[in-house]
C-alpha cells in the first residue's frame, strides 16, 4: 500500500540524512504518493457522503421487508410468548435468521464486487456507460470489513420490528389491535419539520454564500462534485418534504373518498374508503416509492444539467467541432498584425516597413477548401480584431463573421440572444454595415437598435468606419463578457474597410468521431498554416474520466437501479403481505356478493391510487428540489465563472422511464392479486379465522 511506503521512504530520507548531513534526495516519489493519498481519502469521503442517502434507502427497505413479515407473524409471536418463550429467545431466533441471510449475501456481494466498480469505472453520466478508462480492483480485508458492518447494520435493522413485536403476549397483542391506532412517533414528535429547518438553513447558506464546504476549499474549487453538502441538503429536503407529504395524505385521501360517494358504483368508493381509512397500512412502501422516485428525478435532472453545461462550456470555448486558428501568408512582414499580437516597437517598425510595401500583405487560400477533408461538414471564418468607438471612446472587441456559413458551423444556443442566430445574420445580411452589439454594452451607452455608430478599427491603418446597429446578443461563442464589451459585424466589411483580408480563424463542423488532429494534419496539407487546434469533444472526454465525476456517477447510477429494484421487491411484497392480512375482509366481502371482477378491480383501483399518488408525489417533489437547488452547481471559480449561463433541465425522458417500470410494477401486481383472489377458499377465509 501506499502508507506502508511511505514510511519506508522517510526512514530512508533519516537514514541518509544521518549519515550524510549534507546529502538530499534529488528525485523522490514521496510528494506524488502524498498527494495521491490526499486526493484518494478526500475521494473516499465524497463517495461515501454522495451514497449516505442510498444507503438510507437500503436500510429503510430492509426495516420496511422485516415490518412487514414481522407484522404478518405478529399472532404467531404473541402465541409463543403466551406459551412461555423469552423475549431472548425469539430475538435469538430472528438473529440466526438474519445473520444466515446476511452472510449469503455477503458471500454474493463479494462475488460480484469486482464487476460493479468496474461498472462504476466506466460511467460517463448517471446511467450512462461507455468510457475506456481501465483500472485494476481488489478484494482486501478493508472491502470485507465494510460488508461486515453493513450485514451488521442490516442485522439491528431488521430485528428492531421484532424486538417491538417480540413485547406482546396473545392477551397484550389482542388488545393492542382492539385499540385506535396512534400516529407513528415521527408525527407526533414532528421530526418531519425538525428535519426541514437543516434543509431550509442549509438553501439559505447556499444562496448567500453560493457553496458550503465540508472538505476544504481546494476540493470545491473546480467541480461541483467536490462538495457533496450540494447533494445531501437537497437530500434532507426531499426527505422532510415526503415526511410532510405522508403527513398530509389521510387528509387527501378523504377527500378522494367523498368525491367517490358522489359517484356511482360499489368499488370506487370502497377502495378510497378504506384508502382514507387505512392509510398506516401503506405509508411505509409509498414512502418508499416517495423518496426513490424524488431522488432519482433529482439525480437524473443534475446530471443532465451538468452535462449540458460540460458540453456548452466546451463548445463555447471552441466555437464550433474543431476551431483552427490559422495563418496566411505573410508578403510583407515576419510578426502578425497588431490585432493578434502585443504592440512593441519591434512590431511596429515591422509594421512600417510593411505598409511601404505594395499589393495585399496577407495572402489565404479560400476557406471552402476546408470542405475537401473528410468528414468535414461546414467551415466558416471569425476574425477576432479591436475597435474604439469615438464618441465614448469605448474600446471592444469586434468578431467578424461570414453570415452565410455561420449557422451550419456555430454552436449558438437559444439563449445567446433574442432572436434565433438565422435572423440575426439576415440582418447583416441586409446591411453590409451592420453591428450587433451586446445587450449590456447597449443598454450602458444608450444606444438603441437603428442608430449610426462611428469607431476606428485597431487594425491596418485605424480606418474610421461607420455601422448601423441591426440587433442585440448577449454572448458569442469564444468571447465572454466579463472581458470587455463586443460587438459583431460583417468580416467581408471589415476587411474592405481596413484595405485589405487579415488573419482569422476557422471554425468547422465535423462528423461524428472525426479527430481534431487528423483535420489540422489534413489543412496542412491542403496548405493552410494551423498554428493551434482546439475541439470541444477532447475536453469533454478529459472532463468525463475525471475520478471524482466517474465515482460518483457511478455510485448514484449503481445506487438507484438497486434502489429501484428494492422499491418494486418492497412493493410487490407489501401487495401480498396486504392481501394475506386483509384475508378475512375480503372473504366477506366475496360471502356477501362481490365478483371476482369487482374485488379485482377494487385491489387494482388500491394499487393505481398508491402507485399514481407515490409518482405524482415523487415527481413533483423531486422537480421541486431541482429547480430550488441545482443553480447552486454551477462552480463560481475562474476568469469566465458565468459563461455560459447555468440552464436547468429536468430529465423528463428518465422520468417518463421510471414512471413506466413502476406502470410494469402496478400491472405485476394487480396480476398477482387477481391470481391469488381465484384461489382463495370461501371457506377457510370465514371459517378458519386469522391466518396473519
Amino acid at each position: 500500500g501506499v502508507a506502508p511506503l511511505l514510511g519506508r521512504i522517510r526512514y530512508l530520507q533519516n537514514r541518509i540524512t544521518g549519515l550524510l548531513p549534507n546529502a538530499s534526495i534529488i528525485q523522490s516519489p514521496a510528494d506524488a504518493l502524498s498527494r495521491y493519498r490526499h486526493d484518494a481519502l478526500a475521494l473516499a469521503i465524497l463517495l461515501y457522503t454522495f451514497g449516505t442517502p442510498l444507503f438510507g434507502l437500503v436500510f429503510y427497505f430492509i426495516a420496511l421487508v422485516a415490518g412487514m413479515i414481522v407484522s404478518r407473524q405478529r399472532n404467531e409471536l404473541a402465541v409463543l410468548r403466551s406459551r412461555g418463550a423469552t423475549v431472548g429467545q425469539i430475538i435469538g431466533i430472528y438473529l440466526l435468521e438474519g445473520a444466515g441471510i446476511g452472510l449469503l449475501a455477503l458471500a454474493l456481494g463479494a462475488a460480484t464486487a469486482h464487476g460493479v466498480a468496474r461498472w462504476m469505472g466506466h460511467t460517463t453520466s448517471f446511467l450512462t456507460f461507455g468510457s475506456k478508462a481501465q483500472f485494476s480492483t481488489h478484494l482486501g480485508w478493508n472491502s470485507l470489513r465494510f460488508g461486515l458492518v453493513a450485514v451488521l447494520a442490516s442485522l439491528l435493522t431488521s430485528v428492531g420490528p421484532a424486538i417491538r413485536a417480540a413485547r406482546y403476549t396473545i392477551v397484550t397483542y389482542k388488545q393492542e389491535q382492539a385499540r385506535t391506532l396512534q400516529k407513528p412517533l415521527w408525527q407526533r414528535a414532528y421530526l418531519d419539520l425538525v428535519l426541514l429547518l437543516p434543509a431550509l438553513y442549509g438553501y439559505y447558506v447556499l444562496q448567500e454564500r453560493g457553496t458550503i464546504s465540508i472538505l476544504g476549499d481546494s476540493t470545491v474549487t473546480d467541480s461541483p462534485f467536490g462538495n457533496p453538502l450540494l447533494f445531501l441538503i437537497p437530500t434532507l429536503f426531499i426527505f422532510a418534504l415526503s415526511l410532510i407529504f405522508i403527513r398530509l395524505l389521510p387528509v387527501v385521501m378523504r377527500l378522494l373518498a367523498w368525491l367517490g360517494e358522489r359517484g356511482n358504483g360499489v368499488v370506487p368508493v370502497l377502495a378510497l374508503r378504506h384508502l382514507a381509512r387505512s392509510t398506516g397500512s401503506y405509508t411505509g412502501p409509498l414512502l418508499l416509492l416517495i423518496l426513490t422516485l424524488s431522488l432519482a428525478v433529482f439525480t437524473a435532472s443534475m446530471a443532465s444539467t451538468l452535462n449540458a453545461h460540460l458540453l456548452d462550456q466546451a463548445y463555447y470555448e471552441s466555437g464550433g467541432d474543431v476551431r483552427l486558428v490559422e495563418m496566411g501568408e505573410n508578403t510583407g512582414r515576419t510578426s502578425p498584425p497588431a490585432a493578434n499580437r502585443p504592440q512593441t516597437p519591434e512590431n511596429q517598425n515591422d509594421q512600417a516597413a510593411a505598409e511601404q510595401l505594395p499589393g495585399p500583405k496577407w495572402r489565404f487560400l479560400p476557406v471552402e477548401d476546408h470542405l475537401l477533408i473528410p468528414g468535414v461538414r461546414a467551415a466558416t471564418r471569425v476574425g477576432v480584431y479591436s475597435m474604439s468607438e469615438l464618441a465614448s471612446r469605448q474600446r471592444m472587441d469586434v468578431i467578424g463573421v461570414d453570415r452565410a456559413t455561420l449557422p451550419l458551423a456555430a454552436h449558438f444556443r437559444p439563449d445567446y440572444a433574442a432572436r434565433p442566430l438565422a435572423a440575426l445574420m439576415n440582418e447583416l445580411a441586409l446591411h453590409r454595415d451592420g453591428l450587433l452589439v451586446e445587450r449590456r454594452t447597449m443598454a450602458a451607452q444608450g444606444w438603441r437598435v437603428g442608430d449610426t455608430l462611428r469607431a476606428k478599427l485597431i487594425l491596418g491603418d485605424h480606418p474610421e468606419v461607420a455601422f448601423k446597429i441591426v440587433g442585440t446578443l448577449n454572448y458569442f461563442p469564444t468571447i465572454y463578457p466579463e472581458d470587455g464589451p463586443f460587438v459583431v459585424a460583417n468580416l467581408t466589411y471589415l476587411h474592405e474597410q481596413a484595405g485589405e483580408t487579415y488573419p482569422y480563424e476557422v471554425w468547422l463542423a465535423v462528423d461524428d468521431g472525426v479527430a481534431a488532429d487528423e483535420v489540422a494534419d489534413a489543412a496542412r496539407g491542403l496548405g493552410f498554416q494551423v498554428v493551434r487546434v482546439q475541439d470541444a469533444q477532447s475536453q469533454i472526454e478529459r472532463v468525463q474520466q475525471e475520478p471524482a465525476r466517474q465515482g460518483v456517477y457511478g455510485l448514484l447510477s449503481v445506487g438507484f437501479l438497486a434502489a429501484t429494484v428494492l422499491t418494486m421487491l418492497g412493493y410487490l411484497i407489501y401487495s401480498y403481505v396486504s392481501f394475506q392480512r386483509r384475508f378475512i375482509q375480503l372473504g366477506v366481502l366475496r360471502a356477501i356478493g362481490l365478483s371476482v371482477r369487482q374485488m379485482g378491480g377494487f385491489l387494482a383501483l388500491e394499487q393505481l391510487a398508491v402507485i399514481v399518488t407515490g409518482l405524482v408525489g415523487g415527481t413533483l417533489l423531486g422537480v421541486l428540489t431541482t429547480r430550488i437547488f441545482i443553480p447552486f452547481l454551477q462552480v463560481q471559480t475562474g476568469a469566465h465563472p458565468l459563461t455560459p449561463p447555468f440552464v436547468v433541465q429536468i430529465a423528463w425522458g428518465d422520468v417518463a422511464i421510471v414512471c413506466v417500470v413502476f406502470g410494469l410494477v402496478l400491472v405485476g401486481a394487480v396480476a398477482i392479486l387477481r391470481a391469488l383472489l381465484r384461489r382463495m377458499n370461501l371457506f377457510r377465509a370465514i371459517k378458519m379465522g386469522e391466518i396473519s
